[in-house]
């Protein structure tokens, strides 16, 4: 399993509460397509609820760009 201290910078927006999380994170950290993975954050299951709401938080912000 990955370990990590922190979220990668340009997705500090997500408060990981988990490992889970982090593994997640470090995983999408290089896509170019952050809406849609913030869409797929939404559908996920096995992430916490908080993680969630911040990526819908987001998700909204960035469609107001």
């Amino acid at each position: 399993m990955l370990c990590y201290e922190e979220a990668p910078s340009h997705l500090n927006f997500i408060e990981p509460l988990s490992q889970c999380d982090y593994d997640l994170l470090a995983e999408v950290a290089t896509s170019d397509d952050l809406n849609s993975i913030l869409t797929m954050l939404l559908f996920d299951e096995t992430l916490s609820d908080s993680l969630k709401n911040n990526a819908k938080n987001q998700l909204k912000a960035n469609q107001l760009n």
